[in-house]
């Protein structure tokens, strides 16, 4: 019952909460803002199902896929565009780099291919993902080590590695922005984000609560705000320079 729930929650979280960066490879624990990730250490004993699939290898398809006509929220769906989707994920062009995501891993893959290869053939004897051997010896992820952003170098690489990817980057992207792309710096001076203060640069200012008009990023996204720190280490880096 409870991993019956545990699978739904994760599976509506997908839906509500739009395209959000994904941090964490494997395992149940808590990511940045503080929301559960599914992933295969938490299915090891499980058979490869399609409820595995989509917390395990689709989980970020789905932050972006889950309705309109490349929905991926059906067993039928993805089996439809399976073609599409396997060559996508092993020519490692989807989930896109661009917005911050990683590709899938090889247990990642591997439970995807073998999914899909099951349905095809219709195989009644499914395994367990701890028995196929790119996810042999699964293991809880480690958490990642606290960023000292009083201490971290400032330029536009560790603000876009440590910032701007987990909480800008999954909509503001060359692939995915309606106007503002903020992957790289150019685009950035070119909409005239930055001024020589940060109090006066909308980069700065749009993240503050209260300070602009807008604020990001949006509740409705799922995503945390900026901490105290982010924000600190943005405005030291604009003032300094919005150097490389």
């Amino acid at each position: 019952m409870k991993k019956t729930l545990l699978i739904s929650l994760a599976i509506a979280g997908f839906t509500l909460t739009g395209c959000s960066y994904a941090l964490e490879e494997v395992g149940l624990f808590k990511t940045s803002d503080g929301l559960p990730k599914v992933g295969a250490f938490q299915f090891a004993d499980q058979k490869v199902s399609f409820e595995v699939v989509v917390s395990v290898s689709m989980r970020t398809c789905l932050e972006c896929h889950a309705t309109g006509n490349r929905s991926m929220n059906t067993a039928e769906k993805v089996l439809a565009q399976k073609d599409s989707i396997l060559g996508a994920v092993n020519k490692e062009s989807m989930p896109p780099r661009s917005s911050g995501y990683k590709p899938l891993t090889a247990c990642e893959k591997q439970i995807l291919e073998t999914w899909i290869d099951d349905q095809t053939h219709n195989r009644i004897e499914v395994q367990k993902v701890k028995d196929l051997p790119a996810c042999a010896g699964l293991e809880a992820p480690k958490a990642k080590p606290k960023t000292d952003f009083k201490n971290l170098e400032l330029s536009f690489e560790n603000l876009k590695t440590e910032i701007l990817a987990p909480k800008c980057l999954s909509c503001h992207t060359t692939e995915t922005a309606k106007k503002t792309v903020l992957e790289d710096l150019e685009h950035i001076n070119a909409k005239e984000l930055i001024k020589e203060t940060a109090e006066n640069s909308l980069l700065y200012k749009i993240v503050v609560p209260g300070m602009y008009k807008r604020f990001m990023p949006p509740t409705r996204t799922g995503i945390a705000p900026l901490t105290a720190d982010e924000l600190d280490y943005l405005k030291r880096w604009i003032d300094s320079g919005a150097k490389y």
